[in-house]
């Protein structure tokens, strides 16, 4: 169940967010919280082993809820590894929040995969995603497509894969700074799930927050 806080601040326990400690980054989750106080996450960990976290010890976190991006700094007030894992943190002064919208499109290095439907071999392909938007991508690749093919993508994000989404060739041209993949085509989803919807979210939601240079962060109280 999601919550609303006062000040617009979207909380809802379990809620899957990316906590940034000295520099690194783990996956944990929201496990509670007192309004103004505190908020209670998973203890961060790496390969099975926790991460060591002082008392003090600056910390961020990001996460998207209804299409809306959020981030702030905080400060672990302690952490607990056993027997219960959990980290306190001080309960945010401000934050920075960030509509996502569609035509929002952020820059990507991911390889992908692609299967051109109804094609007389169904052999998967290969190329390169060079950005993405909560309604498509931008894919170099080498092997020529025509507009209005629909094909199946899968590529994987790091906070998750898109396996096997639809998608239809809006537009394909020529991509010269390359020998390996001289084509350059954008593609429009047809529908997305809402697990594949969520992650797309989570990935631009990430992408914005690191890119942000200029927004002024919101008041808290």
């Amino acid at each position: 169940m999601k919550t609303v806080t006062k000040t617009g601040l979207h909380l809802s326990l379990g809620k899957k967010i990316q906590a940034t400690v000295r520099g690194e980054k783990y996956q944990v989750a929201l496990r509670g919280w007192v309004e103004d106080e505190y908020l209670i996450v998973d203890y961060p960990h790496f390969q099975g082993d926790f991460v060591k976290i002082a008392p003090l010890t600056g910390c961020s976190l990001s996460f998207t809820s209804d299409g809306t991006y959020f981030d702030f700094k905080t400060l672990v007030l302690y952490a607990v590894a056993q027997p219960v894992r959990f980290m306190v943190l001080e309960y945010p002064k401000s934050f920075t929040s960030y509509k996502l919208r569609k035509n929002n499109r952020q820059k990507a290095n991911f390889q992908c995969s692609f299967i051109v439907e109804g094609a007389a071999s169904e052999k998967a392909l290969t190329g390169t995603i060079r950005d993405l938007s909560l309604s498509g991508a931008l894919i170099t690749h080498s092997q020529r497509l025509t507009k209005g093919e629909s094909l199946r993508l899968t590529v994987n994000l790091n906070l998750g894969e898109l396996s096997n989404v639809k998608v239809e060739v809006r537009n394909v041209r020529k991509n010269p700074g390359s020998i390996s993949e001289p084509f350059v085509t954008g593609l429009e989803f047809s529908k997305l799930s809402s697990e594949h919807d969520k992650i797309l979210r989570e990935f631009m939601g990430t992408r914005m927050g690191e890119r942000r240079s200029t927004d002024r962060p919101r008041s808290a109280r």
